[in-house]
């Protein structure tokens, strides 16, 4: 049961056991525009933000608050509904990894599941 977890021949991210930081990256840095002065550094420093936000049990109007302090740091305006659109993009793509994460530790903690046949 815990092969179906992760299969490294799956055609995304999420099957394959991969950390959602490099969706999150490519989400954010499309939002606010290829163009933008923000460095990698700096994004990759919100998307770690992003995705401990939804850990701790943050709601996607939260993210689409700190999505606002990020595109003002950018110096983007952005209309609130686009806002909330990739707010919720970026809370799903960070939720499912954490679900998948702790589906995983729960299914190899306690008894041994039988395996595949």
């Amino acid at each position: 049961m815990i092969e179906r977890l992760t299969d490294i021949n799956s055609s995304n991210w999420v099957d394959r056991g991969q950390e959602p930081e490099p969706e999150l990256h490519r989400v954010l840095e499309y939002h606010l525009g290829r163009d933008t002065s923000m460095p990698p550094s700096r994004i990759r420093e919100h998307v770690v933000a992003i995705r401990g936000m939804v850990e701790g049990d943050s709601a996607e109007v939260q993210v689409a608050g700190y999505l606002a302090l990020v595109e003002k740091e950018a110096g983007k305006s952005v209309e609130p509904s686009t806002r909330r659109t990739v707010a919720i993009a970026l809370w799903h793509i960070a939720k499912c990894a954490a679900i998948r994460d702790r589906a995983r530790r729960l299914m190899t903690v306690g008894t041994r599941p039988e395996p595949l046949k």
